[in-house]
């Protein structure tokens, strides 16, 4: 299971719709990634833990009966807090957003969960995605992957901090 760490969603994907993965396996590994990495705090804004769950267990039945919706289906990523996620906080790395629940995903997220894509949760990112240094006072600056007193960089930069997920979605 450990390799699952070092391959590509697309490839994920592939051993899922080979029956060499299963999709229920796979997320529940990697919500124990965040759960237990050390650096997760400053990561993860916050995991969604139920609805992934929920998500993998809809993959993993489709793969089962052959009505896989895409070749991604079933693969977790992490979403940048600057997704709208119906229920769960998107605040935008900001203390004016703070508490704000969206009631509906944004479309992109809406279309990633119509194709399959399991949301583990979403990354911190800097202060309303507007600095390219991926400095965050305000929640969390995410560590670099190279270095964890160092920052990942970037409006992204819990994204760019792999490793709790098979990839992240994020804006450029």
């Amino acid at each position: 299971m450990k390799i699952w760490s070092n391959m590509t969603a697309a490839e994920l994907g592939r051993a899922i719709a080979k029956g060499k993965i299963n999709p229920v396996e796979l997320t529940e590994f990697f919500l124990d990634k965040i759960d237990t990495h050390d650096l997760a705090p400053r990561i993860y804004a916050r995991s969604t833990p139920t609805r992934a769950r929920g998500e993998a267990m809809g993959a993993a039945s489709r793969t089962k009966s052959g009505q896989r919706r895409g070749p991604l289906d079933g693969v977790p990523l992490s979403w940048k807090d600057l997704f709208d996620t119906a229920g769960i906080a998107t605040e935008a790395g900001s203390a004016l957003l703070r508490g704000r629940t969206p009631v509906r995903d944004a479309e992109v997220l809406a279309t990633a969960t119509r194709e399959g894509l399991i949301c583990l949760g979403k990354t911190h990112m800097s202060e309303l995605a507007f600095s390219g240094l991926g400095l965050n006072p305000i929640t969390a600056t995410p560590p670099c992957v190279n270095d964890p007193r160092a920052v990942a960089g970037g409006s992204s930069s819990g994204a760019a901090v792999l490793g709790g997920c098979a990839a992240a979605l994020r804006a450029v």
